[in-house]
């Protein structure tokens, strides 16, 4: 898998990429290896209750896309990775129950 990371008014040292790595790697065989990993990091100095992160991870080809925002960036990583999680197992288990129901159709006639 290709994973590719962009800091807008963030800087990403290596133990944060690592630290992202790891996580994305937890996804297991939902991620497939040819899969492209976007991952966009934004700090909002601006904001009113202070700093506030948004990281946002974006999966091609299946085209599947998760945002969120916390205090840090660690706040906002656990909290994109269940969103994201959960639209590659939506999908996932949309495909092996179209599979299996093919078979049993397969297994009537």
């Amino acid at each position: 898998m290709n994973i590719n990371y962009k800091g807008t008014h963030a800087s990403l040292s290596e133990n944060d990429q690592n630290y992202i790595e790891d996580k994305i790697n937890g996804l297991g065989r939902l991620v497939k290896p040819a899969d492209n990993v976007f991952v966009e990091v934004q700090m909002d100095a601006k904001h009113k209750s202070g700093l506030v992160f948004r990281l946002e991870i974006s999966i091609n080809p299946p085209q599947f896309y998760a945002e969120a925002r916390g205090n840090d960036f660690y706040e906002a990583l656990d909290l994109v990775i269940p969103k994201i999680k959960e639209q590659l197992a939506k999908q996932k288990d949309k495909k092996v129950s179209l599979r299996r129901r093919k078979k049993s159709l397969k297994e009537l006639e």
